[in-house]
């Protein structure tokens, strides 16, 4: 399709597959460049549609990295829920980390997800996320065998894991420079961080302080 060939979509199944076909290669997008390399012009050239048409989908380049995040962290999920092996949650560290590891686009998501995807959204775009934000968030809580979102223990848990993937991602991927720098001076080493190395200890740490201190 190309934005002179157009035609708007009249029926609701047709307004789906476009909408689909957007996140579709919006997920492409990301699979080759970071979030903040995306914008809104391009990706309506990979569409191809007019980024106005573009616009009649989602309301902004956000909503539709947005939409992306709450895909990718119910497939993370999942994918914890798949590695874990006894109901001990002992092995629960350890799936978290290895199950966001292999996930660099949902990493990349979470990382943007605060200070940049929840900006520039309507109060429909953002309500619809948080929608989808409790659900996994609570599932996510009582896999570490607290009463979900209704306890205080889960809600610090929760935002305990993804404070931490963010952060642990965000300072895991250095620019050229900084490699640069930690390569020149091994004294640095210190400051290279290993992504699910890190992550898995710092869900340990959170899971267990939380419990320790029988919130």
């Amino acid at each position: 399709m190309t934005s002179t060939g157009f035609s708007r979509a009249r029926s609701e199944e047709q307004r789906a597959a476009r909408a689909a076909a957007i996140l579709a290669t919006a997920d492409q997008m990301l699979s080759e460049m970071r979030v903040a390399d995306i914008t809104l012009n391009e990706l309506a050239r990979r569409v191809g549609l007019a980024k106005s048409n573009v616009l009649r989908y989602f309301p902004s380049r956000e909503a539709v990295l947005l939409q992306l995040l709450d895909r990718e962290t119910r497939g993370w999920l999942e994918d914890v829920e798949a590695r874990l092996q006894s109901p001990s949650h002992q092995q629960l560290p350890e799936a978290i980390a290895a199950a966001a590891s292999a996930r660099p686009i949902f990493c990349d998501l979470v990382a943007s997800s605060a200070g940049v995807l929840e900006h520039n959204v309507s109060g429909d775009v953002a309500a619809d996320h948080k929608r989808a934000s409790l659900e996994t968030s609570d599932r996510l809580a009582r896999l570490a065998g607290f009463d979900g979102l209704d306890s205080r223990a889960g809600l610090l848990f929760v935002a305990s894991v993804m404070l931490s993937i963010g952060g642990a991602w965000a300072t895991s991927q250095p620019s050229e420079g900084m490699s640069a720098a930690y390569a020149e001076h091994p004294e640095f080493r210190p400051f290279r961080v290993d992504f699910e190395t890190a992550l898995r200890e710092l869900v340990a740490t959170a899971l267990a302080g939380i419990r320790a201190r029988g919130l």
